[in-house]
Formats: C-alpha cells, sequence, structure tokens
C-alpha cells in the first residue's frame, strides 16, 4: 500500500484495500491520488508505458484527460463522470478496452464517493472483465452465426434435410417441402426412408454408418415425392457433432438434378440416333450408286440417274430437319417428291386422296424413295408423259390400330409390253421398302397400268382423326 502521509484520517479505508484482488485508488477532491493497493501498482506496471503516471501524487483525471491511443476515447469521459460522482454522490460506471503489451484486457471503472471529515473523496474501482468480455463477444458471434445459418437453411434453393442416427427426420426446410411434397408437421419424425423407392437396394443405416466412418461425403441417388413423383437428386452429407465430438445426427443436402439427368440421356439419345441414321443414309446412298451403276448404260445417264435419286434423299431429309426430325405429314412427303415431274403446264392429271398421317423418319425416306422412282418412271413411260391417263395417290388406314394402305396407280395408259430390265427402282418398290418398314409390298404393271401397294405397319405412323389430307389434283 502507497500512501500521502497527510492523509492519517483515511488509514481504516487504507488498511483494507490490499486485500482486493481489484485495481483500487483513492483520490482527493481534486484527483490526486492519495493511495493505491498493490493490484493497482502491478496493473500499472504491467500497463506498458510510464507506470509512475497512475502512481500515488499524480492526478488521475489530468492523466484520464490528456490520454492518447486506442482507448483514449474512453478515457476522456472518466473525468467528468468522476466529478459528477463528487457532487452527487451517484456511482459512477463505464467500461473501457486496455491492452497491455502481451494481450488484449477490458475493465470496468467503478468509482464511489466516500465522505470523511467534511472532506469528499473517491473510491476508484478497477475489475478486470476480459473473459466475461470475450465470452459475451463469442455468445454474440455465434447467434450472428446462427442466424445466418438459419437464413441460409430458410432461403436456399436446396433441400436440406437433417436425421438422427436412428434414421428419422429431424429438420425439413422449405426447399425440402418444394421439392418432395412434405411439409414439416407431415414429415418430420418419419424414417428418412419414406423418401426412398419400395425397391431401393441400401438401407438409411448403410449412409450412416459411411458418413460416420467418414468414407461418403456425396452421392446421387432416386427419391420420391409425396405425390409419388421420382425425383434424381445429388445428396451431399456429413455428420453432426455437438461440442464435446460426439456424433448426434446425419445432415443431407439434396439437390433436384432431374432435369439435368434427362436433358443428358436425351442428349446422348439423339447423338446414337445421329450416328444411327448417319450410317443408314450412307448405306442407302452406297446401294443407290451400286445399283444405278448396274442399270446405267453410260456414265452421263449414271450421273442423271444418281443424281435425281439424292435429289429425292435430300427432299426427305430435308422435310425431317424442318419436322425436328419428328413425325412428317405424309401428303408432304408426296407432294414434294411429285414437285420436280407435274408443272402448271402439264396437261397431267394427278390426284392425292388421304386422311392426316404422320410417318417416322425411315417410312418417310422409304415412301419418299418410291414416289420418286415411281414419278420418274411415269415420267418416262406413264400417264406424266402420255396424253392419255391419270395418277391417283391414296392411302388409309381401313382399321383402328391396323396398318396403312398406300396406293399409286396410273390409269388409262398404254403400257409397253417389251421385256424392261429390272434396275435399282425396282429393288426401291420391292424388296427395299418390304425390308426396311417390314411391310407388304406389291407391284404389278398391266397392260393398261401400274399400281404399287404398301401396307405399312403402325409403328412406322400415327393417324390423326381431325381430318383429311386431300389435295386438289396438280394440272
Amino acid at each position: 500500500m502507497r500512501t500521502l502521509g497527510q492523509h492519517r484520517e483515511l488509514s481504516g479505508v487504507f488498511d483494507v484495500l490490499d486485500a482486493l484482488d481489484d485495481e483500487v485508488v483513492v483520490l482527493d477532491a481534486s484527483g490526486q491520488i492519495i493511495a493505491s493497493n498493490e493490484a493497482w501498482e502491478r496493473f500499472s506496471a504491467e500497463n506498458g508505458g510510464d507506470p509512475t503516471r497512475c502512481s500515488v501524487g499524480n492526478n488521475y483525471m489530468s492523466v484520464c484527460s490528456t490520454a492518447e491511443g486506442f482507448s483514449s476515447s474512453e478515457a476522456r469521459i472518466i473525468p467528468d463522470g468522476l466529478r459528477r460522482t463528487l457532487t452527487t454522490g451517484e456511482t459512477f460506471r463505464c467500461e473501457y478496452p486496455c491492452d497491455s503489451p502481451t494481450e488484449k484486457r477490458w475493465f470496468e471503472l467503478t468509482a464511489n464517493r466516500y465522505p470523511r471529515n467534511d472532506q469528499n473523496y473517491l473510491i476508484v474501482q478497477h475489475r478486470n472483465i476480459t473473459r466475461r468480455h470475450v465470452e459475451s463477444d463469442d455468445i454474440e458471434q455465434a447467434l450472428i452465426n446462427s442466424d445466418a445459418m438459419a437464413t441460409v437453411v430458410a432461403t436456399t434453393s436446396d433441400a436440406i434435410i437433417c436425421y438422427d442416427l436412428d434414421g428419422r427426420i429431424i429438420t425439413w426446410n422449405r426447399s425440402a417441402e418444394r421439392l418432395y411434397g412434405y411439409t414439416s408437421a407431415d414429415i418430420v419424425g418419419q424414417p428418412l426412408e419414406t423418401l426412398y423407392p419400395s425397391d431401393w437396394p441400401k438401407r438409411v443405416s448403410y449412409y450412416r454408418d459411411e458418413i460416420i466412418a467418414g468414407r461418403l461425403q456425396d452421392f446421387e441417388a432416386t427419391r420420391v415425392a409425396k405425390d409419388g413423383t421420382e425425383r434424381e437428386v445429388w445428396i451431399s452429407c456429413a455428420p453432426i457433432r455437438r461440442p464435446d465430438g460426439e456424433i448426434i445426427a446425419i445432415s443431407n443436402i439434396h439437390r433436384d438434378v432431374t432435369s439435368v439427368r434427362r436433358a443428358e440421356r436425351a442428349r446422348d439419345l439423339i447423338a446414337r440416333e445421329v450416328i444411327h441414321r448417319a450410317k443408314n443414309m450412307l448405306s442407302v446412298v452406297t446401294a443407290i450408286q451400286r445399283q444405278t451403276a448396274r442399270s446405267a448404260e453410260t456414265l452421263e445417264g449414271f450421273n442423271e440417274s444418281f443424281g435425281q435419286r439424292l435429289a429425292s434423299l435430300t427432299k426427305s431429309t430435308d422435310l425431317l430437319v424442318h419436322n425436328s426430325w419428328a413425325d412428317v405429314p405424309l401428303k408432304d412427303v408426296v407432294v414434294s417428291h411429285l414437285e420436280p415431274f407435274v408443272s402448271p403446264e402439264a396437261n397431267r392429271s394427278v390426284k392425292i386422296e388421304g386422311p392426316s398421317i404422320y410417318l417416322q423418319p425411315e417410312c418417310v425416306q422409304t415412301i419418299g424413295m418410291a414416289v420418286h422412282e415411281l414419278a420418274t418412271n411415269s415420267a418416262k413411260y406413264g400417264a406424266l408423259v402420255q396424253d392419255k391417263g391419270e395418277v391417283q395417290i391414296t392411302w388409309d388406314v381401313p382399321r383402328r390400330n391396323g396398318p396403312l394402305h398406300f396406293e399409286w396407280s396410273e390409269k388409262g395408259i398404254v403400257v409397253d409390253s417389251g421385256p424392261r430390265r429390272k434396275g435399282f427402282g425396282n429393288t426401291v418398290l420391292t424388296s427395299h421398302a418390304k425390308a426396311v418398314l417390314n411391310a407388304e409390298v406389291s407391284y404389278d404393271i398391266g397392260p393398261d397400268g401400274v399400281t404399287w401397294t404398301i401396307n405399312v405397319p403402325p409403328n412406322h405412323f400415327e393417324a390423326d382423326s381431325g381430318g383429311s389430307d386431300t389435295a386438289p389434283p396438280a394440272q
């Protein structure tokens, strides 16, 4: 205990100050330090700088008024508070940071008036509250983190689900409700396996054990919504631990990847289909080349026939591309392949009649090639070149879910009865159509007409019951 000798009247107070753990000084009415305990002296020495500034004989109010540095703003309010306590007797209290050279510290200052022999003194007590302050900061930060995490869980677009070690759901956010259709009231407390397909091979215990063992952090699975819809989800998972490290639950984040996987499968299917169709097209082109070469008598004749047949394939392909490689109306196939042979100036009648039928790609190419060959022959030998005669193109589906009956008929013409070599055109109209479509085909050339019919199985077309595709005669 250090004191100023002229204040012996306070000796009773001085005797107890050293017994206190808190740092204590006694000030006179002017703010001069007249006594300090051992804890205060240690505090002054540990605080860095000049420890004599806060020692007995110095004016504490002046030290606070002229303070500089990190806690100077708090220090400057202390003199006014001390003077108010001297005047009113009300306790003055404040908290302020006061770091030592080695650690961060917070203190609480409390000042009380002590009247003695018509004099007013101040007993100023410093209490180290660093631990309380740190704990308070930790609690505040934990609350901030908790609120932030709650906000993330509530607003994220991913389903966040937690389940206990028995596999029962304990938390369920709004995105989980949107993904699976169950409300929190519906599902909390229910087994996580409520979301599993009935034939799913792995139980929740398998996932729990793998996650706890650290062998599983994410995986893809199929899960089932309340309405029975299957969802493909990417699941990120982790154990939930208590502060002592004990695992008490499992967290799951479910991200819906159903549309992504569906798009990937569609892309792969399209890629395989493109490759398949390209191979088929090359096979058809190769067959056209070989058969045309066999029947051609000159190079010029080969080039003309081969070019026309490739153009026919191109027309069919254009129709398919225009329809996104989906079903194509049969009427469009017929009209597009007849267009090079039937002009407004030709005095020929071509009648086209039949209901709305949509052909699948292989059927588009096959019937397109057949119409091209028939029209080519007709333009050389039949109704499209002779003065008389008529071409009738008709189709129908005589019975529900039955085959498509398609017929090309030329009547009223004179047919050359001489021998005719069977070339690629004949192959297209007979064996090719039969092989590609598994169809019944008939090709008859009579003395006054030509008839070609094909009965196409229903898996190669779709009938529209909405009306007819009858086209006016082409004049």
